[in-house]
């Protein structure tokens, strides 16, 4: 058995696909006997659920420096095998270190970051990549980043991709492609945020909305271009903004939804491609980093700059049902390939292969 103090501060945090990462995985660490998990959370998180035994806690200051110093003096004990951090690697733990990197998106697009977050990641990710024994990240257009931007050997990173949580299945009953009975029922999920592309779903759902009655929901926390996507907002078309959901009632939102649209720029993964696909729902999405690899041929890919591809793409799932019928089935086939079972199983072996080495 391989013991891993495993950095779990991203829990409670609400920060979509990074603690959706950290939460799927201990929840299926707790199924395998070759994984004992230390996770290191932050004081608010009780022993229960995911983190009742057999994990065992280890307590963290909610502040970064404080995190990884403490993770630093957790980790030169000589129970613990191996470290695993998210994004910054806690230094001198004088045991085998694997980080996991889910994308260095703030390098493909760094006109989307603040000045302070952009120099510390570019320093901070760069240095933790090239300083840990084993890279993880969820798909080999992230691989390739990190080898070609970092320089990071190609035998010491490995992409291990997402899987889908079991919340997230079709709903009961008999599926039926949109009928115009009533409006199209449009789902968008992501942070408020330009990586997102969310202004230019506005666009293309209003072009759409011209002869389509339609309702937009989008569901993610805000960040800081909330307020001009709220200001974009027309009395033409129906629109709210949820907010940040758990995964039960986001699990209620894709089922709900005529078609899922995600036309972000850029992903290292793009988990609610894969959930949508899990639920029932027909996809669009774009050529934007991984989205091509992860939606494979179960979705609708245009080009993330293009609304009126958008558009178009909206409108034919809309409009011709057996293609849409279609789409939604090779969407359920395409999901199942996406377990945590089998993300956790690949996580341990590369434990495995380090604390043998």
């Amino acid at each position: 058995m391989t013991t891993v103090l495993f950095d779990a501060h991203h829990l409670g945090r609400r920060q979509t696909g990074n603690e959706t990462y950290v939460r799927e995985l201990l929840r299926a660490f707790r199924d395998r006997a070759d994984v004992d998990v230390i996770a290191a959370v932050e004081a608010g998180q009780p022993p229960t659920g995911i983190l009742a035994p057999p994990i065992r806690l280890r307590r963290v200051p909610s502040n970064g420096l404080g995190r990884l110093g403490v993770m630093s003096l957790v980790g030169r004990r000589a129970s613990i095998d191996l470290v695993h951090a998210v994004y910054f690697l806690p230094p001198a733990t004088r045991r085998p270190t694997v980080l996991t990197v889910h994308d260095i998106s703030f390098e493909r697009y760094p006109e989307f970051f603040s000045r302070l977050a952009l120099v510390r990641d570019r320093l901070l990710v760069r240095a933790s990549a090239r300083a840990a024994t084993r890279v993880i990240t969820v798909s080999e257009t992230s691989r390739r980043d990190l080898i070609e931007l970092y320089g990071v050997p190609e035998d010491r990173v490995v992409a291990i991709p997402n899987g889908v949580a079991a919340t997230f299945r079709p709903a009961n009953g008999t599926w039926a492609p949109y009928s115009g009975d009533r409006p199209l029922r449009v789902l968008a999920v992501g942070t408020l945020q330009p990586r997102k592309n969310l202004l230019r779903l506005l666009d293309a759902v209003a072009i759409v909305g011209r002869d389509i009655p339609l309702e937009l929901r989008v569901v993610g926390p805000d960040g800081h271009q909330g307020a001009e996507i709220r200001a974009r907002l027309t009395m033409s078309i129906e629109t709210e903004i949820v907010g940040w959901l758990d995964e039960i009632a986001l699990a209620e939102e894709y089922r709900r939804a005529d078609v899922f649209v995600y036309p972000s720029l850029y992903e290292g993964f793009g988990l609610p491609v894969i959930e949508a696909m899990a639920s029932g729902t027909p996809v669009v999405t774009t050529t934007g980093g991984s989205l091509p690899e992860v939606a494979g041929d179960a979705a609708l890919i245009v080009d993330p700059m293009d609304v009126t591809g958008l558009a178009a793409a909206i409108r034919s799932i809309a409009e011709d049902g057996p293609d849409a019928a279609a789409l939604r089935q090779r969407g359920l086939q395409r999901s199942r390939a996406f377990t945590w079972a089998r993300t956790a199983a690949l996580h341990a072996e590369v434990y495995r292969d380090l604390v043998a080495q």
